[in-house]
């Protein structure tokens, strides 16, 4: 994607984002318990229509820029879901993934897998890369090849470090202190919020 184009992109995400209260500055306590300068909530992003056909597209345009030849998605419940869906249903790919069996000798994946599919794992966001990991395992138990994430938002987290690791290539929109700094280039946070972003994820490394 041009430089301009994907410029005026992010800036649209993030606003949208914002607007629709998905993206939220702190301080906050999340739900591990780690405090955090900023929360991200993407689970009613459906309820915004315009917003949520932004984060799709560009979804959509990483899958195919990075992963073109993959045969199904695996989406991650529940927010990356509400991404992955209309993303599979666009580009016509089967649709799978993870579940709590009732059973114990229940399959974990939902949907049918093939072995040597190469499936792509889609989420919202990515923090310590461990759900990620976790689904990877899961579609690769039945066969299939999962080498790739796709995620809108890197918290910079160890993440990509982790799964690299694992040899799972992860791929963004973007990343929260991109995020953050075009938020305040066009003045809608304050700069002790972006200040505190890029303290909480100081060291880390970015792609």
């Amino acid at each position: 994607m041009a430089w301009r184009k994907r410029q005026s992109r992010l800036r649209e995400i993030a606003e949208g984002l914002t607007k629709a209260g998905a993206l939220q500055f702190g301080p906050y306590t999340l739900p591990g318990g780690s405090e955090s300068a900023y929360q991200v909530n993407l689970g009613g992003l459906p309820s915004y229509p315009t917003v949520h056909r932004l984060v799709v597209d560009s979804m959509k345009d990483l899958l195919l820029s990075k992963v073109p030849k993959a045969k199904a998605v695996c989406g991650l419940p529940v927010a990356g879901l509400t991404i992955a869906a209309p993303v599979a249903l666009e580009l016509g790919k089967p649709l799978v993934y993870p579940r709590q069996p009732r059973q114990p000798n229940e399959r974990r994946i939902e949907g049918e897998l093939k072995p040597g599919w190469r499936v792509v794992i889609v989420s919202d966001l990515a923090a310590s890369g461990k759900t990620i990991l976790d689904a990877a395992k899961l579609v690769e138990q039945e066969g299939a090849d999962a080498r790739d994430a796709v995620v809108l938002l890197d918290r910079l987290e160890g993440a990509r470090e982790k799964l690299s690791k694992e040899g799972i290539a992860l791929h963004s929109v973007t990343d929260v202190m991109e995020l953050a700094d075009t938020l305040h280039s066009m003045e809608l946070i304050r700069e002790a919020d972006l200040k505190a972003i890029a303290k909480s994820v100081g060291g880390l490394s970015r792609p």
